[in-house]
């Protein structure tokens, strides 16, 4: 039933407080890392109490897996049927280009959060691994799917393919992120992706 103060549904009041509580963590995230942020300003930061954000999620790990399982998932989603190999590869950049089209700062602390990740201390370092190793798996897999179904060319050097298609998302992010006149990543994305099908396609 819903509530005569807001108008929602439990369900839908849920839903609220844990998109804010995200979109908090997102900016922390930008601002300070993800081991310097707490609960507790992320709760602050959303208008709750430490209370809330405790009964709600359990604490900054809850609030870091519910984080990487919505958007990590969306740049790294498990294998699904394209039309063709090269759309299966080319489609990691177009997943970087909604989220950048629709949640920009989760985007941007989505990087941060796995260039943070490297430190052999961090929290994330084994999650991020294993969702930078499926990525180039679904890679690797896109072109060699793609040789076989002709939008891949036969003669590639596979290895350095996987490498070059990688390396380029994640450049591209970096220098998004750390630079200070930043870069118009969806135009640069647009070119990257161009490049590699003029480079790698049949």
């Amino acid at each position: 039933m819903p509530s005569p103060a807001r108008g929602l549904t439990q369900p839908e009041r849920v839903e609220t407080s844990r998109r804010r509580l995200m979109e908090a963590a997102a900016e922390l995230i930008v601002e300070k890392g993800w081991e310097a942020t707490t609960a507790a300003e992320i709760g602050r930061r959303a208008g709750y109490s430490r209370t809330m954000v405790h009964a709600r999620f359990g604490g900054k790990e809850a609030i870091l897996e519910d984080f990487l399982q919505e958007y990590v998932s969306r740049l790294n989603p498990d294998l699904v049927p394209y039309p063709t190999g090269m759309d299966q590869v080319v489609a990691h950049i177009d997943r970087i280009r909604d989220l950048y089209a629709r949640d920009r700062d989760v985007l941007r602390a989505m990087f941060v959060s796995t260039f943070e990740a490297m430190k052999t201390t961090s929290p994330l370092r084994d999650r991020v691994q294993d969702q930078l190793t499926a990525g180039v798996a679904n890679v690797a897999d896109g072109l060699r799917k793609g040789q076989r179904d002709k939008s891949v060319r036969r003669n590639i050097d596979l290895d350095r393919a996987v490498s070059d298609i990688t390396a380029v998302c994640f450049g591209l992010g970096f220098q998004w992120v750390a630079l200070p006149s930043g870069v118009d990543l969806d135009t640069e994305l647009v070119h990257a992706r161009d490049r590699i099908v003029r480079d790698y396609g049949a």
